[in-house]
């Protein structure tokens, strides 16, 4: 009979350790796309306006959630058991989005990338409190380090566009509640594409009237930017809530920081901004701080 326990503990650790593991992984994808998202969006900014811009997230992302669905499973798409719980994560990526859109038409976009990563901060401290998890030294340890690489990357000062950048600041404050919101879902059972159809149908709701008030003219090539960035917004949203599924947000919340590194080489290609040494150093710390997570994730 102890071995039979002893054996059975062992299998649900591994178990344990196998989710972790994917959660992990689908968090670093999503963060990577999410990188692509405000890159995107950053394209259209001069030419489309603000209301048009955050429509294309959540409308043109409906392909994906039929897609991860399935046809069969569409009419009980929208059951839930918390739908007050559904709508507020839902209002999170919107107001992100709103606050995003507006720092990348005034600022780079990687410095608007590093200042929304203040946000690990208020996950970790809020975790315990919020969603009763218990937060690893380990898990301080690579937040600390990420959010020195924020600043190491941002190197925040006295510029012509610092008042910028209390639109990215405002947009931390709620990506950390978004995140946080996302594991509190995930943690009383929702399907994850009952919970990406909410967001979708909370976005498309509050940013049609802007969009319909503010339309500017596209044409061809902005059409095909608004159906990449719908695109990539509803994959990086459907794997982020996977991912906060199947692991702590304490957990998950340091490897978000890769974000970065994908805003960063999107500037790069697209943009030609290339870093600097800084900003090199930086990503070296946020990719270090990643790996030292996943190392420690039996925490």
């Amino acid at each position: 009979m102890a071995e039979q326990t002893a054996s059975e503990t062992k299998t649900a650790g591994t178990s344990q350790a196998r989710e972790r593991l994917i959660g992990i992984v689908l968090v670093v994808l999503s963060s990577s796309i999410f990188g692509c998202v405000d890159g995107f969006s950053k394209l259209l900014a001069d030419t489309a306006s603000v209301g048009q811009i955050v429509w294309a997230r959540y409308a043109l992302a409906l392909p994906i959630l039929i897609a991860a669905t399935g046809l069969s499973k569409l009419p009980t798409l929208f059951a839930t058991r918390r739908p007050a719980l559904q709508i507020s994560r839902g209002l999170t990526p919107l107001l992100i989005s709103v606050s995003m859109v507006l720092a990348v038409r005034h600022l780079p976009l990687s410095e608007a990338t590093v200042i929304l990563f203040a946000a690990p901060f208020l996950v970790v401290a809020l975790s315990v409190p919020f969603l009763s998890e218990k937060v690893h030294i380990s898990h301080w340890i690579a937040v600390a380090v990420g959010f020195a690489a924020v600043l190491v990357v941002a190197r925040p000062g006295y510029s012509e566009l610092s008042h910028f950048a209390i639109f990215p600041m405002v947009g931390a404050i709620f990506y950390a509640v978004m995140q946080l919101v996302t594991r509190k879902v995930a943690a009383s059972g929702e399907r994850a594409e009952t919970t990406l159809a909410w967001t979708l149908l909370t976005g498309i709701v509050l940013s049609s009237p802007a969009a319909i008030y503010f339309w500017e003219p596209l044409d061809g090539r902005r059409w095909a930017l608004m159906i990449a960035l719908g695109t990539v917004f509803g994959i990086a949203q459907l794997l982020m809530i996977r991912g906060f599924a199947r692991a702590p947000a304490a957990l998950l919340t340091p490897l978000s920081y890769v974000q970065i590194v994908s805003a960063v080489i999107f500037s790069i290609v697209v943009f030609k901004e290339v870093p600097d040494i800084w900003t090199l150093l930086g990503i070296v710390m946020i990719i270090g701080s990643g790996l030292y997570v996943v190392r420690q994730r039996k925490g």
